[in-house]
């Protein structure tokens, strides 16, 4: 009997949300040639309409457009089913980043940069977005339920919207429940080796997940800081 021939997985759509044409031609060439599947806009609107139409995988979305700029755009996805979100900007401000990454974004890359750097930073919100599957096991404290096996968080049994990013965060803490996960290990692990010294990222998913998570996120309960080393969920584990 004739085996089935395999299916080959549909390559990620991204859009690119870049008025300067050249750099949006530069960047849609970029990642074909990666094997991704780009749709340019050139304006917010023009981005509104093709978030409403198409589902994708990433979005790379240049903050300073005309009209309806970027920061807009951010505020408009909340609450949706949410493509991965780089921020891609002719200003590196740290306060930027930071606010940008408090709006939803994954990540910020700032002009100029090259194509390496680029597809670097696609395949790594890509392979954020697609946790591999793992046994499962449920993770429980102070009303918060951390299910490993179906990849879903629960508050007071309800389920909580979280980033594939913000997932990855509160799941790598669960799976440590009780112990300290060291700053520099909880970027390797969710974002990468070439995250290791980008605590400002951790810092700013840290009070997303506790906004979403503690009952009162100023005294977080759930995920606590431990000073100079890193976060826990849950207490630590009195000695026998």
């Amino acid at each position: 009997m004739s085996q089935l021939p395999a299916v080959e997985a549909a390559p990620a759509r991204v859009l690119v949300v870049e008025d300067d044409d050249a750099l949006g031609r530069a960047l849609v060439a970029a990642l074909k040639s990666s094997g991704l599947d780009p749709t340019r806009v050139g304006s917010g609107a023009g981005a509104i309409q093709a978030l409403n139409a198409t589902e994708f995988a990433v979005m790379l979305l240049d903050i300073g457009l005309p009209f309806v700029d970027g920061w807009r755009i951010l505020e408009g996805l909340e609450g949706r089913r949410l493509p991965s979100v780089i921020i891609i900007s002719a200003r590196g401000d740290e306060r930027d980043k930071v606010r940008a990454l408090d709006m939803g974004a994954d990540d910020y890359l700032a002009k100029p940069f090259g194509a390496d750097e680029l597809l670097a930073r696609v395949r790594a919100v890509l392979r954020r977005s697609r946790p591999v599957e793992e046994a499962a096991r449920v993770v429980r404290w102070d009303g918060v339920t951390v299910d490993l096996g179906q990849q879903s968080v629960f508050r007071d049994g309800v389920e909580v919207k979280l980033t594939p990013t913000e997932y990855l965060l509160i799941a790598e803490l669960a799976r440590h429940a009780h112990e300290v996960c060291g700053y520099r290990s909880l970027l390797q692990r969710v974002w990468g080796a070439e995250y290791a010294d980008e605590r400002h990222y951790l810092r700013t998913f840290i009070q997303r997940l506790r906004i979403k998570l503690e009952a009162d996120p100023r005294q977080p309960e759930v995920i606590t800081t431990i000073l100079g080393r890193g976060y826990r969920f849950g207490p630590a584990l009195e000695a026998p």
